[in-house]
């Protein structure tokens, strides 16, 4: 069945790419120029459609011509705006290859960084990369792929910031942790002032958080969110989504205090109360913030409420 839709798929692509091109006269007829001039008309006019095709019959019928890098271009960017990002990607990727010195260079890698924005929000990419078929695919690996391409094109430029903060969240929406914390980390070294740089502390302790919700609780991942607030408040000092940051170290800590507070009440219910002691007063030193730490406070109270209440009934007995 597979081979069947594999044959179906194939031939529907084939006839989207060759209706174009039925008129072969009137192609053969227009020169190179004529063709780079109906390109610029229509993309003057917005007509995406007729970009796309003058672009496709000008790189059909002079491969050779010096206009066919700027078609890349053109169709790229027709492409993008008819939303088959996936194809108008592709174009672009040819414009830059084909052009040793782009006119757009900087144009097209901005398409590129639109193009990844739409695919880190959703947009699909069409099966088999052919645009008379139907987007099916997810397409979180095309823009991590892209905003790699921006991050090595251009190492400096505002855009490779913006890259490795995304870069960074989907990391991490795919649970590759590690990976996500280094390229927070690339953002902050390289753009210690950048906008995005809080932005990456804040990816970074997220990054800790769910690995402490999701995996074994890690005391030295605990830590090292402790000094990444740390950085944060040195970084950035009046920064106010450090409030946002000390938050998620709360709930890390909480993660942490439920278990030696579920240890200290087991002790406190089967009346070993010593132990009890012992695991709310670990509690209490070593998570002052976390939201348990109030609870073992009150249990703490109570034993010594019990322990008094125990001690004044022993004296009244001794007294008699």
């Amino acid at each position: 069945m597979s081979i069947t839709f594999f044959s179906v798929a194939c031939l529907v692509a084939t006839g989207v790419e060759a209706k174009a091109f039925r008129n072969k006269k009137t192609v053969q007829a227009k020169t190179a120029h004529d063709f780079y001039d109906d390109i610029l008309n229509a993309y003057q006019n917005k007509n995406w459609e007729k970009v796309v095709l003058r672009a496709k019959q000008l790189l059909a019928t002079y491969a050779e011509s010096p206009f066919n890098a700027e078609a890349y271009y053109y169709k790229g960017v027709a492409y993008f705006h008819l939303q088959d990002y996936d194809i108008a990607n592709e174009a672009f990727t040819k414009y830059l290859r084909n052009e040793t010195t782009p006119k757009f260079f900087e144009d097209a890698i901005e398409y590129k960084f639109r193009i990844a924005e739409k695919f880190y929000e959703g947009a699909r990419v069409h099966l088999l990369g052919v645009r008379g078929l139907p987007k099916i695919f997810s397409s979180k690996e095309e823009a991590l792929a892209i905003y790699e391409e921006i991050i090595t094109t251009l190492p400096r430029h505002d855009l490779t910031a913006k890259s490795l903060y995304k870069k960074g969240c989907i990391l991490s929406d795919i649970s590759d942790y590690k990976a996500s914390v280094e390229a927070f980390q690339t953002l902050i070294r390289r753009f210690p002032k950048h906008y995005h740089a809080p932005e990456g502390f804040l990816g970074i302790q997220k990054v800790y958080l769910n690995q402490c919700e999701e995996e074994f609780p890690d005391p030295d991942v605990l830590q090292l969110a402790e000094i990444n607030l740390y950085k944060f408040k040195e970084s950035f000092p009046g920064e106010p989504r450090i409030e946002e940051a000390k938050e998620m170290l709360v709930k890390m800590e909480d993660r942490f205090a439920g278990d030696l507070f579920n240890m200290g009440d087991f002790y406190e219910r089967t009346k070993k109360e010593e132990a009890a002691v012992m695991y709310y007063t670990s509690l209490m030193a070593q998570y002052p913030r976390s939201t348990f730490a109030e609870k073992a406070a009150k249990c703490l109270e109570r034993i010594e409420r019990r322990k008094l209440m125990e001690a004044s009934k022993t004296s009244k007995k001794g007294g008699k």
